[in-house]
């Protein structure tokens, strides 16, 4: 699953871990999101964004067209 997750991470100057605090998902997780191994749950998709300051379409654009 193609995502923007690393692209707006990297723009906002978050690291992995930092992102993890502030989201409470494991940085693990976080990567395995970024790689495409993950699909992440519809909470973590809100948290993610909210901690990002963008909508969920925007970090997970594939996924607004199958919901």
């Amino acid at each position: 699953m193609k995502n923007l997750l690393k692209a707006t991470r990297l723009k906002r100057g978050y690291s992995q871990l930092t992102l993890a605090k502030l989201t409470n998902i494991a940085p693990t997780d976080i990567s395995r999101i970024e790689n495409g191994w993950l699909r992440p749950y519809a909470g973590w998709r809100k948290r993610l964004a909210e901690a990002l300051c963008v909508g969920e379409a925007e970090l997970f654009p594939e996924e607004g067209q199958h919901e």
